[in-house]
């Protein structure tokens, strides 16, 4: 169970369909279940991110125990495991323990996707913070 108010615990099928309902950002769930060392901890992790991205990506926890039938719909069978929802479909899904550097790449490719953020500035970002490497789009 999450204690980080940037993170929503997912109470059933009801509650997970008005949340994807309720939001055009990219939602990242944590399926996770309480007897489980790795998701204990991911924990940490996720809360850690869900602080920092929370206002472009809604972060949701599912515990596989309390809500078997979400779970089982998406075909979660080892845990942890992380899905990226984008208008309601996966986009992008890790099974085992995620580092940050991790969660955010997945974030940032469903925000992209989302976004229509095309190649060249995907290798702006790359060279952020290195000028001269930075390069242009080629000319039409």
């Amino acid at each position: 169970m999450s204690k980080s108010p940037y993170v929503t615990e997912i109470k059933g099928k009801q509650h997970f369909e008005r949340l994807l309902a309720d939001t055009e950002k990219p939602v990242i769930i944590d399926f996770w279940a309480p007897w489980c060392g790795p998701c204990k901890m991911q924990g940490p992790v996720f809360e850690a991110t869900a602080k920092e991205l929370h206002e472009q990506v809604v972060f949701a926890k599912l515990n596989t125990e309390a809500v078997p039938a979400l779970a089982k719909a998406f075909n979660v069978s080892s845990i942890p495991s992380l899905l990226v929802l984008s208008q309601g479909e996966v986009v992008d899904a890790r099974i085992g323990l995620t580092n940050k550097a991790q969660l955010v790449t997945m974030l940032q490719r469903a925000l992209d996707k989302q976004n229509h953020v095309g190649f060249f500035a995907k290798v702006k970002r790359l060279f952020a913070g290195n000028a001269e490497a930075t390069p242009t789009a080629p000319a039409a």
